[in-house]
């Protein structure tokens, strides 16, 4: 039981990632331990049927309530509090790296992996230095559902990416956090099921498709992968620093960012899950 528990929490976690501007929910699945799992779980449903639907059940249960509950949370905090919502979420990133760094087992001392790293690193700053400004869109037809969905996937499959930054790109996110903050909310019941039937099935397609790439590339290339990785790691971190450079309260940042740690950590190491 406390292991399901535990799993609801990290779901939760990475739950935050999907709807905080910047952050990466897949990272923070990596960081906490459960990205490798819940990736080989999809691509090779069919051969443990039982302990992937467990580990997926209870994983995707935290995403959901944490998207459903946190979403006018996160908006609030991010309006008002949004310097140690960052430096809290970048505390949780830094405290999984050293569990992940010592299951990967990738040599830093290989100069191959170095330069790996820092290319990888450097195409994602790159990348994030184009800031198009598009106008915010409020309306979508069933295609265009499913074609965020699918990218809604891909960003949640692929390390470093954030889905909420490129749906702001395309200005949908707006129109996307809006519905996710009413999961729970009757009185737009039937928005929320005419949002998500088509949002979900292109989700689905894009889990599908790029778990399998994925789960590919771990099992050929595990070390490049996880070099790749890292450098998706470290530009995702200076990234959500660096919007941080107008704010001046070094201290409180910091504080926050060890909270984020220690929590990150406590799920790592001090409580085993499967």
């Amino acid at each position: 039981m406390k292991e399901k528990i535990i799993l609801v929490l990290k779901g939760f976690i990475v739950g935050l990632g999907k709807i905080i501007p910047g952050v990466s929910g897949a990272m923070l699945a990596i960081t906490l331990g459960i990205y490798d799992k819940c990736i080989d779980a999809i691509s090779n449903f069919t051969k443990n049927i039982k302990n992937n639907i467990n580990l997926l059940f209870f994983v995707c249960l935290g995403i959901v309530i944490s998207i459903g509950i946190c979403s006018n949370i996160v908006i609030f905090l991010l309006n008002n509090y949004y310097f140690i919502t960052i430096c809290l979420f970048i505390g949780l990133m830094l405290g999984g790296i050293p569990k992940l760094y010592k299951d990967s087992k990738v040599d830093v001392k290989n100069l191959k992996n170095i330069i790996l790293i820092i290319i990888t690193f450097l195409i994602i700053i790159l990348i994030n230095i184009i800031n198009p400004n598009h106008m915010v869109k409020m309306n979508a037809n069933f295609l265009i559902l499913i074609a965020l969905g699918f990218l809604e996937a891909f960003a949640m499959v692929i390390p470093g990416i954030s889905g909420t930054a490129l749906l702001m790109m395309i200005g949908y996110y707006d129109l996307v956090i809006l519905r996710f903050s009413q999961i729970f909310n009757i009185a737009s019941l039937f928005d929320t099921i005419e949002f998500f039937i088509p949002f979900g099935l292109g989700m689905l397609l894009g889990v599908i498709i790029m778990s399998k790439i994925i789960n590919y590339c771990f099992k050929h290339y595990p070390i490049k992968t996880y070099c790749i990785i890292f450098g998706l790691i470290l530009s995702s971190i200076i990234i959500l620093l660096s919007n941080l450079i107008s704010f001046n309260n070094f201290f409180l940042g910091l504080i926050f960012i060890i909270i984020g740690f220690l929590i990150s950590y406590f799920l790592e190491y001090t409580i085993k899950s499967k």
